[in-house]
């Protein structure tokens, strides 16, 4: 089991309903910059998601979030704010 943090529109990552990320978009974030195929990040579900990130990988989540109009946020809701 891992600790899971996400990147999402939603007020909370498990939220039913609220604006998802599609997965249109996730692969135009990483044709813009391939160094992003190498980060742990996977789309699923309308948001993004890495397990156990480092605090390197979780900077890379923010800037991908401000990117997509997006929080950062873990699994007990705690928010990732820059």
């Amino acid at each position: 089991m891992g600790y899971d943090v996400h990147i999402t529109r939603r007020e909370n990552w498990w939220d039913e309903e609220g604006q998802d990320i599609s997965a249109a978009e996730w692969d135009a974030v990483i044709a813009a910059d391939p160094g992003l195929m190498v980060v742990p990040l996977w789309w699923n579900a309308g948001r993004i998601v890495s397990k156990n990130p480092s605090d390197a990988v979780i900077a890379t989540m923010r800037e991908v979030a401000k990117a997509l109009g997006a929080r950062v946020q873990g699994d007990d809701g705690e928010y990732y704010d820059a």
